[in-house]
């Protein structure tokens, strides 16, 4: 649950990022959860054009999902679409200019300037991407170059492909039994439920194979070897289409668990030694990408550490 300190604070950066209009959307989301278009004019008496164009400012910036719950409105007889603000992906916006430092140690100029364009901008496609780079040089810089970078930072997961536009989820949710258990053990195994955001987030993020490849692989399979030219000149072409249409964005998660890694092994070098960092650094690594979710529960007390967060 966000805090009202955190709502209003999450308010002060939309306003000063995107203006009044955008935020006063931004705060009945934030208040009030996921809500409709029809809702949404109701509680901020805009009209039906600016709460739209708002909501596709927020979007566009990765700050709220659109989603539906399968099967409608319990009977399955209407589906509305909902919005929900992501707060955390609001807050991230003070940590760009540490996401661009940390890229900055790792990849070259022109990944650094693609990424940034990114965080500028939301949600960018390669022909955008292009447009931008080349803005104010005297040399058009070529699309090969470009998808060369947007490979380099999609290996390195500092970029993703954008969600689906709307994503369904489900009106069940999966718990444990309620059957009262005695024991300290039962206490333990206890674990909060998801929020909605997190459903949501989880629900938008697809498989790893198409999350971080720049191609949609329609005829490359390895198993397809006597595919005629003319059916390989066609996956190709479709395959370029697919390319213009498909949005990228900046991956957060990746960044804040390095940002979380960093202060673990910081952790472990202060309490230990330079060994058992090294030891913790290369299995955080090896296990990064099977990663799900940080539960606090189990964690120990970090504050007398210094963070970068």
């Amino acid at each position: 649950m966000v805090s009202q300190y955190g709502i209003k604070f999450a308010i002060h950066l939309i306003t000063n990022h995107f203006g009044n209009l955008v935020a006063k959307v931004c705060e009945k989301l934030l208040g009030n959860g996921p809500l409709t278009l029809e809702q949404l004019i109701r509680y901020t008496e805009l009209t039906k054009e600016q709460v739209k164009n708002s909501l596709l400012v927020l979007v566009q910036h990765n700050c709220a999902q659109a989603f539906v719950y399968e099967g409608g409105d319990g009977d399955g007889s209407r589906v509305r679409t909902q919005y929900l603000a992501l707060f955390d992906n609001i807050l991230h916006r003070l940590r760009f200019p540490k996401f661009l430092e940390i890229a900055s140690r790792h990849l070259d100029d022109e990944c650094v300037e693609l990424l940034d364009g990114l965080l500028r901008d939301g949600r960018l496609t390669l022909k955008q991407m292009v447009d931008r780079a080349s803005q104010g040089k005297e040399n058009v810089v070529t699309t090969d170059v470009v998808r060369e970078s947007l490979r380099k930072l999609l290996t390195a997961r500092y970029v993703e492909r954008c969600p689906v536009p709307e994503v369904v989820i489900s009106t069940l949710v999966t718990e444990e039994t309620t059957t009262k258990k005695r024991g300290a053990k039962s206490a333990k195994k206890f674990e909060a439920p998801e929020t909605l955001e997190q459903r949501v987030i989880e629900a938008t993020v697809p498989g790893e194979a198409i999350r971080f490849s720049l191609t949609t692989d329609a005829g490359c399979n390895a198993d397809r070897e006597t595919n005629s030219d003319d059916s390989q000149m066609m996956s190709v072409g479709e395959n370029d289409a697919k390319e213009e249409l498909t949005l990228w964005r900046a991956n957060f998660e990746e960044f804040i668990r390095y940002l979380r890694h960093k202060v673990l092994i910081e952790n472990v070098r202060t309490r230990m030694d330079d060994g058992a960092a090294t030891v913790l650094s290369a299995i955080l690594e090896a296990t990064k990408t099977v990663e799900k979710k940080v539960k606090i529960e189990n964690s120990g007390d970090l504050d007398s550490f210094p963070c970068e967060f």
